[in-house]
């Protein structure tokens, strides 16, 4: 494979803890459509390492790539240490994890050149690697953060010397990007201090932007996707609004998309709460244009979680014109008005009852054409591409000024 060779670009090294891969198609997936957003104004390379913990590994490393249309992705898997010695194993993986990003950035140097930025996404622990280039090869990066780790909700953003480590990553980085005002206003809590904190919205694929047949059918289809994780997404609350619901009328339909951990749990619960077949349809997971057909046949998506950053299907229903029912939580409110839906509090079943009667009854409506031209103006490819080019631009040109 020959170099990247574009220089009307900057070069731009992207390092990724979240990334799709060959054990999980779909982890981090938000994650690589940001990154295909700036590849119009950037000659980019992607490394991503991930560990690997059955005997599927041939060698201790092993590495595999993709390039298209100057975008490389290199892929390190990493196997975990055999033996399970607490502090042993802990230094053991680390060290390996860091030797698997150093292979796939030694080998995304020879095919892009020299890079003129880092890009991490995801902190903490790539921080090391950002700090390193900055000091001793100066060169700047930026971090765009998605954990929800940091809302107070979680609690999860703990550890004297984590925290250390990341101010002092964050105050290094030459901007922070967020999904959410949320989010960096719950980094900013934790004193993560960087004078350049902006908010770049999740992309949405433009499978999402193209024309589909709405359903012909007289009953009403609500529509819930997600990893069906109870705790955070509270599936078990829609499932009993959907039964307080279903004792009050049957003209409506409720189409359950997704797979995850708690699935099997939630469909055995489904079955003890006797909601009818004809009313609740779980049809696993879709992808792509599969996922978008039906969800273009919906009326209304339901996300009914606990917490949340800000779920990009979100972004995707309103793409399509789909308005959103959502506890306000996370970043939600930050998207979701009525004009494009209805925010209600979380927990909270008897509203989520209440709400989809109301719906119903036809006392709440929308536009959808509005919400479709909001979503695609805000969402885009294009759209969130220009951010980032601006902050790279940006970077670049104060770099070679100083």
């Amino acid at each position: 494979m020959g170099k990247i060779d574009n220089r009307d670009k900057l070069n731009v090294l992207q390092l990724a803890r979240w990334y799709p891969n060959r054990y999980d198609p779909m982890f981090g997936l938000f994650i690589q459509r940001h990154i295909k957003t700036v590849l119009p104004w950037a000659n980019t390379a992607l490394v991503y390492a991930q560990a690997v913990s059955d005997s599927s590994l041939k060698q201790k490393y092993e590495m595999d790539y993709t390039s298209e249309n100057g975008f490389l992705e290199i892929r390190v898997y990493y196997r975990e240490p055999y033996m399970k010695i607490p502090l042993i194993s802990f230094l053991q993986k680390n060290l390996r994890f860091y030797k698997a990003n150093s292979i796939g950035i030694k080998y995304a140097k020879r095919q892009l050149g020299n890079f003129e930025l880092l890009h991490i996404h995801i902190l903490s622990r790539l921080g090391f690697i950002a700090l390193y280039f900055k000091w001793f090869h100066r060169k700047p990066f930026v971090i765009t953060e998605h954990w929800s780790r940091y809302l107070s909700i979680n609690n999860a953003f703990t550890g004297f010397g984590r925290k250390c480590f990341t101010k002092l990553v964050v105050k290094n980085a030459e901007a922070v990007t967020t999904v959410t005002q949320n989010l960096s206003d719950a980094m900013k809590k934790h004193r993560l201090k960087n004078k350049h904190y902006f908010v770049i919205h999740n992309v949405v694929d433009s499978v999402f932007f193209k024309e589909y047949l709405s359903s012909t059918s007289i009953e009403k289809v609500f529509i819930h996707i997600s990893c069906f994780e109870d705790k955070s997404k509270n599936i078990s609350g829609i499932l009993r609004s959907i039964k307080a619901l279903s004792e009050m009328r049957q003209d409506f339909r409720f189409v359950m998309i997704g797979t995850g951990k708690d699935f099997d749990a939630l469909k055995r619960y489904a079955k003890q709460l006797k909601i009818a077949d004809k009313i609740l349809v779980f049809k696993g997971l879709l992808e792509g244009e599969m996922l978008a057909n039906e969800m273009a046949k919906a009326d209304m998506l339901v996300v009914f979680s606990n917490y949340e950053n800000m779920p990009v299907v979100i972004n995707e229903s309103l793409a399509l014109g789909l308005p959103v029912l959502a506890t306000s939580v996370g970043g939600i409110s930050e998207i979701i008005d009525n004009t494009k839906g209805i925010l209600i509090d979380s927990h909270n079943e008897k509203a989520l009852t209440e709400s989809l009667n109301s719906f119903l009854n036809g006392k709440i409506s929308f536009d959808t054409i509005a919400i479709k031209k909001f979503a695609r103006n805000m969402f885009s490819s294009q759209t969130i591409g220009r951010y980032f080019a601006a902050i790279y631009y940006a970077v670049f040109l104060s770099k070679n000024k100083s």
